[in-house]
């Protein structure tokens, strides 16, 4: 039949196949062995066969006899046309109900790492990835590129199968050429956080064009040694003589006077034993390609007195020393929209590991943004295997997670998600959010906007998906119930947007009126408070001790400010990222619907704050990051530039003025880039001031120290000009990290200063 044995058929591409040498000497972009074997269509490696009355079937080139492949292109043209079903059956059965075979392995966006084996030595790791592949976002059609990766680690090396798993993940995926290859470096410089690191892409020729694109990454504190003298003496190590296939010519003298190995003695070779007197047999010819060359082994010599003593086999192994509470570690897990971080500590908080792990960002259709909540556990289960290579997972003691504030959720008895995830500036639930309004009446829940938890709740029950829900969870939530195996638990900082009143450390009476099954509330905790142990099923999959504590958590927003060091009432905490957020540390709760202000409970003490439109994205808009810092020595923060500029990146404000229609303010232009820089700067300190002014007029202190998260935290002229127009401290922040945050709640650092 020129059709090999019966085997599950599967999609490949010239790249894969046997013949793909036709595919290299192509004169075009490679194609797919139909297409260069000049065979019908249908029978494409990745094309759907529609067979004459057998349904449609995937087949691949790949599953016939090379001899059989240009028979077949005519033979295939023939039994389209032949009017015989018995012929047809007999030549197609071997396609028909092939059994269904899924593959070993499937594609990550996660990617795996190991220590460095030797952190105090600068050296460079070269990677090639010869079968890159993506599609082009235009058209459709797969782009092929080869990866030359190098780079010179810290702490981490990334591991290699994770890695050929994270390459395969584009193979499905639109990129252009610049995008992919700076989200692939990006992905790899969050994972290992290398010295060094160089990406180059070579992409294959599409229209007549060839694109190479190279990125580069270099850490701050990494400077590249000096290169070596150019006249160094050097030596080349040739193979002997006796080592030398026959039909290669001595190159040099040296090698022709190389001294032969000594002969082995008689005493230790078997075959010059008079038990083995028949001469061995002459070995095949080995072509030279394939010749593999000896290699000396040393045989190391063991000291009898250090070798210890083998236990009994019956003899059970002594249990492990217990861990001193003094060398307990405590882990703070922070789970963003694109990433994880996890972030280990000891009792006075001092940074012991650090980890981190990208998260696919979540899809948007219009004002809808939903995420599947397994890519959470994924992302962190990555993350904290990775984190436990680095300490002794026995010292683990607390552990503690923070998410975005508004994510939720729905979930049955088990935890498993009934539901996506709502995200937390998902807006869907406009028509919601009014009757919720309506009905909360005061202005000191932190429920009301289309982006509270409480209407996306509502939203879900008004499309009767909470049907088969048992629990209404955020993101911070669910991780944290999924490590103790016992869901239905949150913390008063993350059911703020869900309509609980952290002061009276109740629900409200009016929730009842909304309608919705008000069991799907969770249990409220403090943050820091315990909520139970681990479950003896993740203990026994990360190799923890059974009795680590799971805390009660918090938002992002609240652990971003625990991590800045800020302690005392009037202490504020400013992040210059792509918005401008506040968060002023208060005796008293202060609310303000229509400026969008609200507060965080913390202990004793309340959080109130806002967030600006206003930030880094307008900057962008203007300057590339590079042009922004070769322009920053230039600025001259002594002197005001006079521009009143209110830098907006598109029409409308909420905080400090809440106006949907507030177009941005960014002229007179002046006559250079350096001048309107400043200007923007310059604009975006006065909204901080406004920000902070707003606040205290609606009772919250006077400010009078900040403290600075963000990128724009390592402008220091942009903290001159901040420093002048707020007229208080400026304080560095003591990380920027939110999982340094949940690390001090979980060491009870935290509790010890508010409570």
């Amino acid at each position: 039949t020129g059709l090999r044995e019966l085997d599950p058929l599967k999609m490949t591409s010239a790249m894969e196949s046997p013949r793909r040498f036709l595919a290299d000497i192509s004169p075009i972009t490679q194609r797919t062995a139909s297409m260069i074997l000049d065979l019908p269509q249908p029978f494409g490696p990745t094309m759907p066969m529609t067979l004459p009355e057998m349904g449609i079937v995937m087949g691949s080139t790949n599953d016939l006899k090379p001899e059989s492949l240009m028979v077949l292109s005519r033979i295939s043209c023939l039994l389209c046309s032949c009017p015989s079903p018995e012929i047809k059956l007999q030549f197609y059965r071997y396609y028909k109900h092939l059994p269904a075979k899924e593959m070993p392995t499937q594609p990550s966006k996660n990617l795996e790492t190991f220590p460095n084996p030797h952190p105090g030595r600068d050296y460079i790791i070269e990677i090639e990835c010869p079968e890159f592949t993506c599609l082009c976002p235009k058209t459709g059609q797969p782009d092929f590129a080869t990866l030359n990766l190098e780079y010179v680690p810290d702490r981490l090396c990334v591991e290699l199968k994770s890695l050929k798993l994270y390459v395969w993940s584009y193979r499905s995926e639109g990129h252009f050429h610049e995008d992919v290859t700076n989200r692939i470096l990006n992905d790899l410089v969050a994972a290992i956080q290398p010295r060094y690191m160089r990406l180059r892409a070579k992409f294959n020729v599409r229209g007549g064009i060839y694109t190479t694109v190279e990125v580069e990454h270099r850490h701050s504190t990494w400077n590249p040694p000096p290169p070596p003298p150019d006249k160094l003496p050097r030596e080349t190590q040739m193979m002997p003589q006796n080592d030398r296939p026959a039909s290669e010519p001595a190159r040099t003298a040296a090698a022709k006077t190389a001294p032969k190995p000594p002969a082995t003695s008689a005493a230790t070779t078997p075959a010059s034993s008079p038990k083995n007197k028949t001469p061995p047999a002459a070995p095949a010819p080995v072509s030279d390609r394939f010749r593999m060359l000896r290699r000396a082994r040393r045989v190391e010599m063991v000291q009898p007195q250090l070798v210890e003593e083998v236990a009994d086999a019956g003899q059970e192994p002594p249990e492990p020393e217990a861990v001193r509470p003094e060398d307990w570690l405590y882990l703070g897990v922070d789970l963003g929209t694109t990433g994880c971080r996890i972030v280990a500590v000891d009792a006075n908080g001092a940074v012991q590991a650090e980890m981190s792990a990208p998260i696919a960002a979540p899809p948007r259709n219009d004002n809808q943004i939903t995420q599947d909540p397994t890519v959470w556990w994924k992302a962190f289960s990555g993350c904290l295997q990775n984190l436990l290579k680095q300490i002794d997972p026995q010292r683990v003691h607390v552990m503690t997670v923070d998410g975005t504030s508004g994510t939720l959720l729905l979930c049955d008895e088990k935890g498993n998600p009934a539901s996506p995830a709502i995200m937390y500036n998902d807006q869907r639930a406009m028509e919601q959010a009014k009757k919720i309004g309506a009905l909360a009446g005061g202005a000191t829940s932190g429920a009301q906007g289309a982006t509270s938890s409480l209407a996306k709740l509502l939203w879900l029950h008004d499309k009767k998906i909470d049907k088969r829900a048992h629990y209404a969870l955020h993101q911070a939530d669910w991780i944290s119930n999924r490590l103790t195996g016992n869901f239905g638990h949150s913390d008063y900082n993350n059911c703020l947007k869900l309509g609980y009143e952290a002061d009276k450390m109740a629900w409200p009476k009016w929730i009842n009126k909304l309608g919705f099954n008000v069991a799907l509330l969770p249990e409220v905790h403090a943050p820091g408070e315990p909520m139970g142990t681990i479950s003896e099923a993740t203990a026994k999959a990360f190799g923890l001790p059974s009795d680590v504590q799971v805390l009660a958590g918090t938002t992002d927003g609240v652990a971003a400010f625990l991590a800045a060091g800020a302690s005392e009432p009037g202490h504020g905490v400013t992040a210059l990222g792509t918005t401008l957020v506040l968060k002023l540390l208060s005796d008293k709760p202060v609310f303000s619907p229509e400026h969008g202000v609200y507060s965080h409970r913390l202990g004793k003490y309340w959080l109130a704050g806002g967030a600006s439109n206003s930030g880094g994205a307008v900057l962008l808009q203007y300057y590339k990051v590079e042009q922004m810092r070769e322009m920053t020595p230039l600025l001259d923060p002594e002197n005001f530039t006079g521009l009143d500029y209110y830098p907006l990146p598109d029409i409308g404000e909420r905080f400090p003025v809440n106006n949907p229609e507030m177009v941005p303010r960014l002229e007179p232009l002046p006559g250079d880039s350096v001048t309107f820089f400043q200007g923007m700067l310059e604009g975006i300190a006065r909204i901080e001031a406004q920000g902070y002014e707003l606040l205290q007029k609606l009772g919250a202190p006077a400010l009078t120290t900040v403290y600075t998260t963000g990128g724009g935290a390592k402008n220091p002229a942009w903290e001159r000009l901040r420093e002048r127009i707020l007229e208080v401290k400026m304080e560095k922040a003591r990380s920027e990290h939110a999982a340094f945050g949940s690390a001090l709640l979980a060491a009870g650092v935290v509790s010890k200063i508010f409570q």
